[in-house]
């Protein structure tokens, strides 16, 4: 360990007996067989306005539906197309709040930054080219300042992204994760799971990161290392029904069942051997949240995702302070994928046995430390 960082080391996290703490549920968006616009196809992002105003970004649909703070439809935002105000869906990466009534959708397909008004006008575009810089994720700060997780040869760096100018670029770097080995076979076969980097930002200058594979996180201040921590996890090995369980959602994508996939493709394929040490990581009122992965029987088609880690998330986030203390469980009720906790509130979206998407916000138990 580098002069200055702080290693903190944790046993296994189910010996210590800390409470379970129990998330306030807020509202939720969503239902079947109700009006369009509150059916979801794919929710790629969701922000919340300083208004209350919850703008969702549905990818399949390729538009952004906003809400009032009370749930009800307001608009639809941007349509499907490759030109001026227009947005791919699927290769849409984010919704970002860049200002009161602003919002970013970053799309790789058109090398687009687009910002729209609430109002749907375009009020801002920039190009940005995802051939010399592949920018994967991007969030929201509170002052409005995009910051990114950039893909480089030997690492993930975060840092700030200014929308100034026709073309806009990176500033201030907050953080640089060295790239854990690849997964990948020696004999050349396409991993299914890359061990992908999950990380959260918080104001001013804090990123909490972890690589999926590894049960430990880091804390960075202003692009330094200050804290590492760690504690003991076993991966569970997949089952080989688990692993036929991994081959089937691939093949659900191809359109077929896994006892129908050609052999030679099966053969270019590594199939995972164990489940990740954590699914997210989120950061928020001086607490860093763990999230623990959910079972293979619940993954979907997310987990095969190249972009970002996706879909693994169960319910139970294990709670760190910064300091590295180990606090206890925070229960969310159903699995989710939090898109952001800012302050006090959580902002994601659960999916039921059905697959019908609910955008959800739910409040922090004040309990918590």
């Amino acid at each position: 360990m580098a002069a200055g960082i702080e290693a903190v080391r944790h046993g296994g996290l189910a010996d210590y007996g800390h409470p379970a703490f129990a998330v306030e549920h807020l509202l939720a968006v969503g239902q079947e067989g109700g009006a369009p616009e509150y059916s979801f196809g794919s929710v790629a992002g969701i922000d919340v306005m300083s208004d209350g105003t919850i703008a969702v970004l549905d990818g399949l649909a390729a538009e952004v539906r906003t809400f009032a703070p009370d749930g009800s439809f307001l608009r639809r935002i941007g349509r499907r197309g490759e030109g001026p105000g227009e947005i791919s869906g699927e290769g849409t990466l984010a919704l970002v709040a860049v200002a009161p009534r602003d919002i970013l959708l970053p799309d790789v397909m058109t090398w687009a930054l687009n910002v729209f008004s609430l109002d749907g006008e375009v009020v801002h575009t920039a190009r940005f080219d995802i051939q010399q810089l592949y920018i994967p994720e991007w969030r929201t700060t509170d002052d409005r300042r995009p910051v990114v997780r950039v893909s480089t040869p030997g690492a993930e760096v975060v840092a700030h992204y200014s929308l100034s100018g026709p073309e806009g670029g990176l500033t201030d770097t907050l953080a640089v994760a060295a790239r854990a080995p690849d997964l990948e076979a020696s004999d050349g076969r396409q991993p299914l799971w890359q061990d992908h980097l999950v990380w959260s930002f918080d104001e001013p200058d804090l990123v909490v990161s972890g690589w999926m594979f590894t049960p430990q996180f880091t804390v960075h201040r202003g692009g330094e290392v200050v804290r590492t921590v760690s504690w003991d996890h076993e991966a569970a090995r997949l089952t080989t029904a688990e692993q036929e369980a991994v081959l089937g959602i691939v093949a659900s994508g191809m359109g077929m069942a896994a006892a129908s996939m050609p052999d030679e493709f099966r053969a270019q394929l590594r199939v995972p051997e164990h489940l990740p040490a954590m699914a997210d990581i989120e950061v928020a009122r001086d607490l860093v949240f763990v999230q623990r992965v959910r079972p293979v029987t619940a993954m979907d088609l997310r987990v095969i995702y190249t972009f970002k880690a996706a879909g693994f998330g169960d319910r139970i986030w294990d709670v760190f302070s910064l300091d590295g203390d180990y606090l206890g469980e925070l229960d969310l009720g159903a699995r989710a994928d939090v898109f952001d906790i800012r302050g006090d509130t959580i902002v994601g979206v659960r999916e039921d046995d059905a697959g019908l998407q609910k955008v959800f916000l739910a409040r922090l138990p004040r309990r918590l430390p």
